[in-house]
């Protein structure tokens, strides 16, 4: 249930993250952040009021602050990665930010107590040394000039944020259930990122551009099916093991990047790609 849940986290994600590097090229990524937001909690709210009667919202006053929490982390890291992919290619930004899955997962080995198995382990190394190689200036490292690639810094502060928040979003699923913590962060995050706006003067709708509301939408709903299917793998599985597949989406996004927006694939990131595919096959045996 688990790795199925993860894996279709990953397929959500990495569509979600496509159509966002899209719409980052058509307006700003303050505005489609809060767009994406905003149209991903209207789908959550079918299925909230359909099950209302069901839910115990006491679990949201009592872990109010760790929810917050989620939020702030959350916003931080999705402009951070934003602000990358105006500047870097998609492909290398997705790189870096999907080592927040290996984050996840050193978390719930210590914290949790997750217990992994050794194809699990070298699963996680494979994982990090593709995702390394992904991400390498090759050219500067020959020349003993290591140097980090446009919008690597950015990549790695949106894994950061992902990282400890997706580990806190885990283990909110185990008291709380898969649904009430993703759709709970998901309208603070809203709130925090509106106040952001008024106060910094910023508009909803920027001026003489044409508003991708399609796209805005299409992010809005598989973003929150990744996050309502990791949600549901972490209630029953250990996060060690879902986060890592689900962090995976950067393979799908430099599928789409390539096939769309044409961006060359170089030689190391290719061993990069095979290391992660080669890291996920063995972490669901």
């Amino acid at each position: 249930m688990g790795i199925i849940m993860g894996l279709a986290a990953m397929a959500g994600w990495g569509i979600a993250i496509f159509f966002e590097a899209v719409a980052n090229r058509q307006t700003k990524n303050f505005i489609v952040l809060f767009w994406m937001e905003f149209f991903g909690l209207i789908l959550g709210l079918f299925y909230f009021f359909y099950k209302l009667s069901s839910f115990n919202f006491f679990l949201i006053y009592h872990y109010l602050p760790q929810i917050a929490v989620v939020a702030i982390l959350q916003m931080i890291a999705y402009l951070s990665f934003y602000k990358g992919l105006a500047k870097a290619q998609v492909s290398l930004v997705s790189s870096v930010a999907a080592c927040w899955g290996l984050l996840t997962a050193m978390l719930g080995v210590v914290i949790l107590k997750e217990a992994l198995k050794t194809n699990q382990v070298l699963a996680i190394i494979f994982i990090v040394i593709g995702i390394i190689l992904a991400s390498l200036d090759v050219d500067s490292f020959l020349k003993r000039k290591i140097k980090l690639l446009v919008g690597v810094k950015e990549g790695l502060m949106a894994m950061l944020c992902w990282g400890i928040s997706l580990f806190m979003l885990a283990s909110l699923t185990k008291t709380m259930g898969w649904f009430l913590p993703a759709i709970s962060f998901r309208f603070f995050l809203l709130i925090f990122l509106a106040t952001y706006m008024v106060l910094a003067k910023k508009e909803f709708v920027e001026k003489k551009v044409n508003f991708p509301l399609l796209v805005l939408i299409l992010i809005g709903v598989f973003d929150i099916v990744g996050f309502f299917t990791y949600s549901l793998g972490t209630a029953g599985s250990y996060a060690s093991i879902v986060a890592p597949i689900g962090s995976a989406y950067v393979l799908v996004t430099i599928i789409l990047a390539r096939i769309f927006f044409k961006e060359k694939i170089k030689a190391n990131q290719a061993v990069g790609i095979l290391g992660i595919l080669v890291g996920l096959v063995l972490i669901s045996l």
